[in-house]
């Protein structure tokens, strides 16, 4: 009984929850931590680790707004099967992987699959079902997937030091096929629509969009803001290509940065291995910490003022990397690029809702996240490039510091379309 009277978009944030948790198989953050290990046995290059990211996300970019639309009409639940299988096939392979092709082909895969796949299969989905809570429910999904990535980024670290980075892959394999793929294929459904039910789990009030509560309180929704936008229409808005241009560019620093955190800071900041894997995890625990914060406030505050104070944050964060040389300022840095980082994927999609509705999300972010994913691919190559062409990864760092400024004044700037428009457009669906 208990069950059946709390509302069923609290099990889809939980089956997109753990989705995101079980894929910190294919992130970035966990794959610094192979890095050395492997680099060392193989003898590559950090420009060839980093060729490997760049190409799955470059792929990741190319499928997305397919995806993207895919889930708009068919829901998320086959895409998180899928892309869940191949994280897992490939950390599998790459248990086995002898050859710098055979690494290639298998994180390519992966990074394919998270970035094309995964990231596109939550986040619209919750968007879906929800409008008062949406920031809250959004933010709950990316605490799992940061939480997933606290966790496995000590664990495969242990793993690593006790049994090999072989048999840590195997493990990231195991998690994603029992926390990934069994509860996105039992749980995961479309919309609320499809089960009779209602955004939120009330049904909305025909009052001309004035808000109303019943004699308990209860908040009822009202019928204009879930709005449609035809996804031909959001693209000819100013405000989304803005969106887009600032997602693209701060992308770039936020990938070039992360993949080579802990070789710089064991190398060029003086700090142990051990305390850099500290360092990391801090990074994680801060963006986990922010998930929970900025999704509460987010239903309050503009999200827009959110995004744009983020990539301030971001700069800040890049300027003390640059002179950092103490674990100290360390883990100062991971604070506040945790809260920047999460900052800014967290209000991307919530903006992208306030501003066109729920009902082409899956399109839009299938857009947005292929301009992120193209930027994560030719960040992670910078960097990778820079210091092997150098020896250091300073001049690098500088760069994406001017960037998340950039990034911030492209925010800024992107103002709501106007409400003329949004009437015509949702006229016309």
């Amino acid at each position: 009984v208990l069950l059946r009277r709390i509302y069923y978009g609290w099990f889809i944030v939980i089956t997109a929850g753990a989705a995101e948790f079980a894929n910190a198989a294919s992130s970035i953050t966990v794959l610094t931590i192979f890095v050395i290990p492997m680099t060392d046995e193989f003898g590559w290059s950090r420009t060839e680790i980093s060729g490997a990211t760049s190409i799955g996300a470059l792929l990741g970019a190319t499928i997305a707004p397919l995806i993207g639309r895919i889930v708009d009409r068919l829901g998320s639940r086959l895409v998180l099967v899928v892309g869940g299988l191949a994280v897992a096939g490939s950390c599998f392979y790459l248990a086995a992987a002898q050859t710098l092709l055979g690494f290639y082909i298998a994180f390519t895969v992966a990074r394919t699959a998270d970035q094309g796949l995964i990231k596109i299969g939550t986040t619209p989905v919750v968007a879906k079902w929800f409008y008062r809570f949406r920031g809250r429910a959004i933010s709950s999904v990316f605490f799992m997937g940061m939480l997933g990535v606290l966790v496995m980024v000590p664990a495969v670290q242990f793993i690593i030091s006790e049994w090999g980075w072989r048999a840590a892959w195997v493990v990231l394999g195991a998690v994603m096929v029992a926390v990934g793929v069994m509860p996105s294929l039992l749980f995961m459904r479309r919309r609320p629509e499809d089960m009779g039910l209602f955004m939120d789990g009330m049904p909305p009030i025909q009052n001309g969009g004035q808000k109303e509560s019943g004699v308990d309180g209860s908040f009822e929704l009202e019928l204009d803001v879930d709005l449609r936008w035809r996804i031909s229409l959001v693209i000819r808005t100013p405000a989304f290509w803005l969106i887009l241009t600032s997602l693209f560019v701060i992308s770039t620093a936020s990938s070039g940065v992360i993949l080579h955190l802990m070789p710089y800071l064991t190398e060029e900041s003086g700090i142990s291995a051990k305390s850099a894997v500290g360092v990391i995890s801090g990074f994680t625990a801060s963006g986990a910490f922010a998930t929970l914060a900025i999704g509460a406030v987010s239903d309050r505050l503009p999200p827009r003022l959110l995004m744009a104070g983020s990539y301030l944050v971001s700069a800040a964060a890049m300027g003390l990397l640059i002179i950092t040389d103490s674990l100290p300022e360390a883990y100062l840095f991971a604070v506040l690029q945790g809260f920047a980082a999460i900052g800014i994927n967290l209000t991307s999609p919530i903006l992208l809702a306030e501003y066109y509705g729920r009902w082409t999300i899956g399109s839009m972010y299938g857009i947005v996240r292929a301009a992120q994913v193209a930027g994560f691919a030719i960040g992670a190559l910078i960097s990778g490039v820079v210091y092997d062409s150098t020896g250091s990864y300073q001049l690098a760092f500088f760069i994406f510091l001017f960037i998340a400024l950039i990034s911030a004044c492209f925010i800024f700037v992107a103002k709501k379309p106007n409400q003329n428009q949004r009437r015509t457009s949702s006229a016309e669906v």
